[in-house]
């Protein structure tokens, strides 16, 4: 590990700061972070069509082979059919785009120190902490309760899933206020492999870490917040794109329902990938600010070096 030379820099940085380098980040590793990412989402991207897609289909159905003679109706009712759809996409998305990180974070940490992987070990690595990650992440961060919900809608018609999908709403904001106070859940399991229960006295278990990580840090909630606006700006951007692409050379009906249907989870899936990397930065800035954590890779580099040199003079 190259402790004294990483290859992010390690000092303070401001909010508008850290979203460059994310850019900065993607660019130069742009390979490497999009197969981490996508072994992700291209799974979830599809459960999630699965489950849900019927919503769009019932009104592609619909439209197509009823109210011909009445087409303000037709679209009128068209409208009304893709809102639940919208809605419940993305409550999927938002509540499930954290783990985009299972693999990632692990990645971009041994970026940070020159360490090269491959995907194989990325996965390996993360699996030895499923049974953390699938508590704390799975069930406490609303991503099994939502699946659920969606299996819910999934078996139910089109006119009887209001209330679920009320509930899948709630849990989004659940999700969405829970990671805005502790927003750095993966960098504790995966990085510091902080355990859940303590072996001995000495350990500090997750919650404990995670109280202590969060409440040195007063401006989280608002760089969290930002990131959040920023990855809103970039899914608008590119749906904005597809359907201005898509309707110059295709049937403006049909760009509709594939914008909906694959466009935007795309877009927001996107767009997680790159707050996810924002967030790794804050985190490091954040132990930075509370742990001196440049300070300590100094030291550490230099007891590296003395180990060497013992060596060296040994043989």
């Amino acid at each position: 590990m190259k402790f004294d030379n990483p290859r992010i820099a390690i000092r303070r940085r401001k909010t508008y700061e850290l979203m460059d380098l994310s850019l900065h980040v993607i660019r130069t590793y742009p390979i490497r972070l999009a197969l981490a990412m996508l072994v992700v989402i291209v799974p979830m991207l599809f459960l999630n069509d699965f489950l849900i897609s019927h919503l769009l289909l019932i009104d592609s159905e619909y439209t197509s082979f009823v109210h011909h003679d009445r087409p303000e109706y037709k679209i009128a009712y068209a409208d009304t059919i893709k809102a639940p759809f919208i809605t419940t996409m993305i409550c999927l998305v938002i509540i499930q785009a954290p783990i985009v990180s299972v693999l990632s974070v692990i990645l971009l940490g041994q970026i940070v120190f020159g360490i090269n992987s491959t995907l194989r070990k990325l996965m390996s690595e993360s699996l030895t902490r499923f049974g953390v990650l699938f508590w704390s992440v799975g069930c406490l961060r609303g991503i099994i309760p939502g699946l659920l919900v969606a299996q819910e809608i999934a078996i139910r018609n089109h006119q009887s899933y209001e209330d679920h999908i009320g509930l899948l709403v709630s849990i989004t904001l659940y999700v969405v206020i829970l990671r805005m106070v502790r927003p750095f859940i993966f960098e504790i399991i995966l990085l510091e492999k902080t355990p859940l229960f303590k072996k001995s006295k000495q350990q500090i278990t997750l919650s404990k870490r995670s109280r202590g990580i969060h409440r040195s840090r007063t401006g989280v909630g608002g760089r969290v917040m930002s990131g959040m606006i920023m990855s809103m700006i970039i899914t608008t951007s590119l749906i904005g794109g597809m359907i201005f692409f898509a309707t110059t050379f295709v049937n403006q009906h049909q760009t509709t329902l594939w914008v909906l249907r694959w466009g935007l989870p795309i877009s927001m899936w996107m767009a997680a990938g790159f707050l996810s990397i924002v967030r790794f930065l804050n985190y490091l800035d954040v132990r930075i600010e509370m742990e001196g954590w440049e300070a300590e890779l100094l030291i550490r580099a230099e007891a590296e070096k003395m180990k060497e040199r013992i060596q060296l003079g040994n043989v």
